[in-house]
């Protein structure tokens, strides 16, 4: 059986970080997904000055509809679901770049411990699981 592809799984590194802020709270969540959300407005912005206008596609259109009706886990953060929506629209590659430069903004703040002590409880979790098959 495959598993369900996500549009936030084409990107490894954002499938992961989103498996990590699953497993926060909602205290937690918002602290980091304020952070999230600069470092997305600060790439963002610096894209968007050099890219011509493309259409979002009808996945994306549809997404943007799932966050309207916050229907998703991640809807509920606004600073989240506003940083999420910028993302579902960019390429792999810059996707990429922007969690790298998340990962640098956290080891400058006292969030990245926090982050790192979910991602070993999410790994943990995911280790039990597969032991479990």
């Amino acid at each position: 059986m495959s598993e369900i592809q996500r549009w936030y799984d084409k990107s490894q590194k954002l499938g992961d970080m989103m498996t990590v802020l699953s497993y926060m709270s909602e205290k937690e969540l918002n602290q980091v997904a304020k952070c999230l959300y600069q470092v997305v407005n600060i790439h963002w912005k610096e894209i968007k000055s050099y890219e011509e206008l493309i259409s979002i596609g009808k996945d994306k259109l549809f997404g943007y509809y799932k966050a309207y009706q916050k229907r998703r886990w991640y809807d509920q953060n606004s600073s989240l679901r506003s940083a999420l929506n910028i993302l579902s629209t960019m390429k792999t590659k810059d996707i990429d770049d922007i969690i790298d430069g998340f990962m640098i903004a956290l080891k400058e703040t006292s969030m990245y411990d926090l982050y790192i002590a979910k991602k070993k409880k999410a790994e943990q979790l995911k280790d039990q699981l597969g032991r479990e098959d």
